[in-house]
């Protein structure tokens, strides 16, 4: 049986950093040619004189529209994250999950892994362990409790558990055995990313020679760069790794983000939503733990102190957040969502730029920069107009 073909015409696509009038001839879920605007082939897609972006990669999420990652219990739940996503344009995320007891990590990989199998949800893009081997002090929200030290044997059973869809590891670097770790992990494939630390740069230093490949949200529950210590914060900024950056300015202050751009660029900076479950709801009051918080104006505060309590962005909203911030043009600020991430996760033979031969993974926007159609793997997955 022939394969069957989709142009999606009639649009403008960022190629090369720059936006050119054009048509997309797609094949078995892949760009097969980039074409002067009039050639169409089989099945068209009007694009409307829309601009057509890579899909977004969300290499850091933990839920969205009431669903929270960690407590996914089954489809249901993975399959409303999954659209929560896709009506924001992401074509490919990466389920982070917090520091937990291993019965209720080993419960949820289980259930993401049999939720992406059981869709065929190629969004799924692996699954990103914020933890259990975290530093007490800068843990976060995580209980005490639920940390571990590094621990082969615990990571191998999750792996395990997951069918191997683990892809992703958060460690600090201060913790014993940090270094060996990251050699072990790396050897398996796995990405290693430096994060909840108050580590020394000579700890840091170490886990980036043994194969660490980035810093989860760099500047969050990180210890300051000072004088007497450089730390983490030093380490990321001189060594060729990548830095993830929380697009939420409420959370990382624009100032820093701008330093953060100016130190390594776009191709080394990866911006990313960390959303929370409350991301997309309606304003009001939530629970978070023990503590109750306000959702108002795309913001979530806690209400006895005011401080910021979690992201409630999403990608599509951070970009435009990022031009304001930045003053970078949106093309400019695109690769943090688009190509920076497919290289930090090892996607990018595949994913985060509209190139022949890559996955068509593509987002259409309007004029004000809106998701009006988000294609993965060649499928609609969101359609504004129903």
């Amino acid at each position: 049986m022939a394969a069957v073909i989709t142009t999606i015409t009639n649009i403008r696509a960022v190629l090369e950093g720059r936006i050119k009038p054009c048509n997309l001839r797609i094949s078995e879920g892949r760009i097969q040619g980039i074409l002067p605007p009039g050639d169409a082939y089989g099945r068209v897609i009007d694009g409307h004189g829309m601009l057509a972006v890579p899909g977004f990669i969300d290499a850091h999420i933990h839920g969205g529209w009431g669903i929270d990652l960690a407590s996914v219990t089954g489809a249901r739940e993975v399959r409303t994250l999954r659209d929560f996503c896709a009506a924001h344009g992401v074509t490919s995320f990466l389920p982070a999950l917090p520091a937990d007891t291993e019965d209720h990590t080993l419960r949820a990989v289980t259930a993401i892994a049999g939720a992406k199998a059981q869709m065929n949800c190629s969004q799924i893009a692996g699954i990103h362990l914020e933890g259990p081997f975290l530093a007490k002090e800068w843990r976060g929200n995580a209980p005490a409790g639920a940390l571990r030290e590094p621990d082969y044997a615990f990571y191998r059973r999750v792996q395990d558990a997951s069918g191997g869809m683990v892809t992703r590891v958060t460690l600090s670097p201060e913790l014993p055995g940090a270094a060996e770790f990251t050699r072990q992990l790396t050897s398996d494939g796995v990405r290693v990313f430096l994060g909840h630390s108050g580590a020394s740069y000579e700890q840091a230093a170490a886990c980036i020679d043994a194969g660490a490949v980035g810093v989860t949200h760099i500047f969050h529950r990180t210890a300051p760069m000072g004088r007497e210590e450089p730390g983490l914060v030093a380490a990321a900024l001189e060594r060729d790794i990548f830095c993830e950056v929380l697009c939420d300015d409420r959370c990382t202050p624009a100032p820093l983000i701008r330093m953060l751009l100016q130190a390594k660029g776009t191709a080394r900076t990866a911006a990313v939503t960390g959303s929370v479950s409350f991301a997309g709801l309606g304003e009001g009051l939530y629970q978070l733990g023990e503590r109750s918080a306000a959702l108002r104006d795309n913001s979530l505060s806690y209400l006895d102190d005011g401080s910021w309590a979690g992201s409630v962005f999403t990608a599509e909203e951070g970009l435009l957040r990022l031009t304001s911030v930045t003053g970078l043009t949106y093309a400019q600020c695109l690769p943090l969502f688009t190509e920076a991430p497919a290289r930090m996760l090892g996607l990018a033979h595949r994913k985060g730029s509209v190139e022949v031969g890559k996955d068509a993974d593509l987002v259409l926007l309007d004029k004000s920069f809106k998701v009006r159609l988000t294609v993965c793997q060649g499928s609609v997955i969101y359609d504004a107009a129903g």
